[in-house]
């Protein structure tokens, strides 16, 4: 079975189930600065399924990147429960977090953080190198990412030559 088959199999499950794939309830974070507790993130509710393109937009300090850290298991909620597939994030160990990070998310940081010498998919790869996975399938699933992305046409161009 090749990996294409495996992610329209695994999305079109996804889809049909009316659980959300990240899942935020009353949502808080609050950082101690001194004596002082500053609330960045207050009560946010939030369900996002699978497929669905979020944008999350804000003034500068508003609380954008504490959010997706949040989300993606980088750091806790003060309050408030998360959940990704189900699954309460804040039951969950170090290495467990990081095998969730490991096996579903994927990031593209503000500086980027990708490996110059390297192709578009072979940085795509990385992660999936570190997680075992057979060079053939992690190469498919890498160009079926981009080319998801609108990258296709870009999967052999390194950082520097993409915008």
């Amino acid at each position: 079975m090749n990996q294409k088959v495996d992610i329209e199999a695994l999305h079109e499950t996804s889809i049909n189930s009316d659980q959300p794939l990240l899942h935020l309830q009353q949502v808080s974070r609050s950082f101690m600065a001194g004596d002082r507790e500053f609330q960045v993130l207050k009560h946010i509710d939030l369900a996002i399924h699978t497929g669905e393109l979020v944008a999350i937009i804000g003034a500068s300090g508003s609380g954008k990147s504490t959010l997706m850290n949040i989300l993606g298991c980088l750091d806790h909620a003060s309050a408030g429960s998360y959940q990704v597939n189900g699954q309460e994030t804040r039951e969950q160990d170090d290495d467990a977090l990081a095998a969730l990070r490991r096996d579903h998310f994927g990031f593209i940081f503000q500086r980027y953080h990708l490996l110059p010498h390297l192709d578009a998919v072979r940085n795509v790869e990385i992660p999936a190198i570190y997680a075992g996975t057979a060079q053939v399938k992690r190469h498919e699933r890498a160009q079926a990412l981009l080319t998801r992305l609108g990258l296709g046409g870009h999967l052999q161009h390194r950082p520097s030559q993409m915008s």
